[in-house]
């Protein structure tokens, strides 16, 4: 197999003539960084020009000040600046949520998911480097930023949910899957742990190459940094603040450039035609009713879904609450923001192939390593929230910063991966999109409401470090939800699923009727066997064939031997 590496991106050449593409997550050009640091920077810095310190004299007298909580006018109302931009944070998952249950499922049908990624990360590329016209001078119209950033964040949430569903795609058509799939003596249960290794070694090798991306925009940007510290004559630390606007422009062009050889060369798998009758505005709002209704028939899908809800939330509230506070720590500094981004995805490249080296070396399953994942990175808002009753440790000092920033990238970063693949395995074949947009909007939910609260308890406490306890709360429940999870019944509800979904298409191309077929429940073909379930399949009319049942195979990968040269000795290792 050859593989072809370019910058922030890796091709590799699939056999059979089924080209396919391993994405280093080109979805954002590597680059989530001007997301989570010079944009939002940019924006937390224009507006503080236009507020006060309380603590220092009346309305509108002293200038704010990093040391103490900043206050602004709107309408009749005075607000914290960290409250700001943690309901700005809040409203943007919300809009993301409602924009990606209109859009989101419709990427099952035609080319649909195509054409809007492409769509999206135009539009995204663009508001990014749209920030070169916001100055210091723009403070007096801050709004306009703000909503340029929205734009970019709303529209790059997008295109992160169409890539995900990528995934499942690139791990069944990987040759050794392909190979296994066809092979006569790899039984139902290997097959079955193949493929999740290759969707665990696809997530996981994209994660890090989209980390690798991160540092070379990093290092780039950095350039420019010093660059721009030799033209103003000054260190590094004191750049104007408006490089953060040359960075973020930076972000937009090299996101662009990644995307450019993806559209390129990405492998046209088109679905079905919408179904007659339905609408493109509502189809996603009846389809998410139709997932949600899914419920009863996959319920070890929907416990992940609520332990990811939890994680999910605890991960961005954590980010949202440490980017207020650290913009103001280290003065809106673009370029200190660079490098604590460089050591996140040196650490975060790292974290990955750890997690990665490990779980082979071990033998572990996908939920392993995503609690493992987990309860390192409930420690961070543990630790933090110390702060809240010492003026000295609980990330107060730059030094915690650079903790932070190593510690997140080795041990949360791995959590992506782990929960796309986790979710994939819980997602049966062929309902892809409509799931993960169903994984999406959750969440853009829990980042909507994280954050929401969050900015009211800070609101009303004056202190954004309360924020960590409900960080810290968030942070350890989905340790003890996802330990209910149960992936042998979860596989067997999924051999049911697909099993009736496929017998109802074929009713219907007979043209009969099936009661069974029609009830919405698949409880009546499963018994119970111990702790395990079988599924009894009884023939449809025009079906020639006898009972048969399906009985879960083993998903825990510590009953396989991997060899060095391959899985069983047969040549499917990852």
């Amino acid at each position: 197999m050859e593989d072809h590496y370019q910058i922030g991106i890796k091709f590799r050449k699939r056999h059979h003539g089924n080209d396919g593409l391993t994405i280093s997550t080109s979805n954002n050009g590597n680059n989530g960084i001007n997301n989570y640091s010079y944009a939002p920077n940019m924006v937390q810095y224009l507006i503080s020009r236009t507020g006060w310190d309380p603590t220092q004299g009346p309305e509108g007298t002293i200038p704010c000040s990093s040391d103490n909580i900043c206050i602004i006018r709107m309408g009749s109302t005075n607000l914290s600046v960290d409250s700001v931009m943690l309901m700005f944070s809040g409203i943007n998952a919300l809009i993301q949520a409602l924009l990606l249950t209109t859009i989101g499922s419709l990427a099952d049908y035609g080319n649909n998911s195509q054409n809007i990624l492409f769509v999206v990360t135009i539009v995204s590329c663009a508001a990014q480097i749209a920030f070169l016209a916001f100055n210091e001078s723009a403070s007096s119209y801050w709004g306009v930023p703000m909503l340029i950033m929205l734009i970019l964040q709303v529209s790059y949430g997008a295109s992160l949910v169409f890539y995900w569903a990528i995934f499942p795609q690139l791990a069944i058509n990987d040759p050794k899957v392909r190979a296994a799939k066809r092979s006569t003596v790899i039984s139902e249960e290997d097959y079955t742990v193949i493929e999740s290794f290759s969707r665990n070694h696809i997530s996981t090798i994209s994660t890090a190459w989209s980390n690798i991306g991160f540092f070379v925009i990093s290092i780039f940007n950095i350039i420019v940094g010093n660059a721009l510290a030799l033209r103003y004559s000054t260190s590094w630390d004191n750049v104007p603040t408006y490089s953060n606007s040359i960075y973020s422009a930076m972000c937009g062009a090299y996101w662009l450039l990644c995307a450019i050889p993806w559209f390129i060369v990405q492998k046209k798998r088109p679905g079905p035609p919408l179904p007659r009758n339905a609408n493109y505005f509502t189809y996603g709002w009846k389809t998410l009713g139709t997932a949600l209704k899914e419920y009863r028939r996959l319920p070890q899908t929907f416990v992940f879904l609520l332990a990811y809800f939890l994680l999910f939330d605890a991960v961005q509230s954590m980010n949202a609450v440490t980017q207020v506070l650290t913009y103001t720590i280290t003065d809106y500094d673009g370029l200190m923001q660079t490098y604590l981004s460089l050591v996140q995805a040196v650490c975060s490249i790292i974290g990955c192939f750890l997690f990665l080296h490990v779980q082979k070396r071990f033998h572990l399953s996908t939920k392993t390593m995503l609690q493992i994942s987990t309860g390192f990175s409930a420690l961070m808002p543990i630790w933090c929230c110390v702060g809240i009753g010492s003026s000295t440790i609980g990330f107060r000092t730059e030094a915690e910063i650079w903790v932070y920033n190593a510690w997140f990238g080795i041990f949360t970063a791995p959590f992506y991966a782990y929960s796309q693949t986790l979710m994939s395995e819980l997602i049966p074949i062929g309902r892809e999109n409509m799931f993960f947009s169903l994984f999406g909007i959750v969440s853009k939910i829990a980042q909507f409401i994280g954050p929401a609260i969050i900015s009211a308890v800070t609101e009303a406490t004056r202190n954004t470090r309360t924020g960590f306890v409900l960080c810290a709360i968030t942070a350890v429940l989905p340790l003890v939800v996802i330990a209910f999870i149960n992936m042998e019944k979860a596989e067997v509800r999924l051999k049911v699923y697909e099993e009736q979904e496929r017998r109802k298409s074929q009713q219907a191309m007979l043209g009969g009727g099936n009661g069974f077929l029609d009830r919405d429940t698949d409880d009546d073909m499963l018994n119970s066997e111990g702790e395990n379930e079988v599924l009894y399949i009884p023939p449809i009319t025009g079906e020639v064939g006898t009972n048969s049942s399906i009985a879960p195979s083993s998903n825990n990968t510590n009953n396989y031997q991997k060899s060095v040269d391959g899985y069983n000795n047969l040549g499917y290792g990852f």
